[in-house]
């Protein structure tokens, strides 16, 4: 299984995962094109080549089939490739994500970020989404590790992302046509992933599990890993072909 960072975290993100999961899987979780120790490539980059790269990998490591589980951004990276190769996956994991469509006012928004990023660094972006990614009273220690995470990241790694991201196509024709099991997962109090914008997307999906975490906010699988990790497994385990 695959799972796939948001931003601008790195797979350093799914620590809790890598530990609960490992015994039952071959579970891999990489650094996005422009995060953690990936190269980055500045300007603009699609979520279609995010994509691209991890099947790429995949590829060289002769792996035919997997399941996707990505959160945020990993979630519009596992939708494109659920576009490119339907059959390829036997189970899909849309964590804290969208399928809205993208509107003026978000593109505007997200280049706006972009060439934050470019011009002043990660740290107003970093603080600004630091005040809205948590859930009520998270630990410190969490809130520390995951500002640290955001300042490390390339400046012009995520921007290129954030520009990618603004473009993206509309994801709900794919998600229609999906068959292989999927799980949305939010927790209530994530005001990125409202329970409109999960409500939404669930629908697109033919039969998902869906699973809203009380008290968590943007990041359910650091905030709560533990129940997060049982909904996880016990998704995977009936979905397994």
């Amino acid at each position: 299984m695959v799972l796939i960072h948001g931003h601008p975290f790195n797979r350093g993100m799914w620590a809790p995962q890598l530990t609960a999961l490992r015994d039952r899987f071959r579970v891999i979780a990489p650094d996005l094109r422009g995060y953690g120790d990936s190269p980055v490539t500045p300007g603009t980059v699609p979520m279609a080549q995010l994509a691209a790269d991890v099947g790429h990998l995949l590829d060289r490591k002769d792996i035919a089939s997997a399941a996707l589980v990505g959160l945020s951004m990993g979630g519009l990276v596992v939708m494109e490739l659920a576009a490119a190769q339907p059959e390829r996956w036997w189970a899909y994991g849309f964590i804290a994500t969208t399928a809205q469509r993208v509107t003026d006012q978000e593109r505007a928004a997200r280049l706006d970020s972009a060439q934050t990023m470019d011009e002043q660094g990660m740290r107003p972006v970093a603080e600004h989404m630091a005040a809205r990614l948590f859930g009520p009273g998270p630990s410190e220690k969490l809130t520390q590790e995951i500002m640290a995470m955001m300042l490390a990241t390339n400046p012009a790694g995520a921007a290129a992302a954030v520009r990618g991201r603004a473009e993206r196509p509309d994801y709900q024709p794919v998600l229609k046509a999906l068959r292989a099991p999927a799980l949305v997962c939010a927790g209530d109090h994530d005001s990125y992933s409202t329970a409109e914008i999960t409500s939404e997307l669930a629908g697109c999906l033919p039969d998902p599990d869906v699973v809203v975490m009380e008290g968590v906010g943007h990041l359910p699988n650091l905030e709560r890993p533990d129940a997060f990790n049982t909904h996880l497994l016990r998704f995977l385990t009936r979905a397994l072909p």
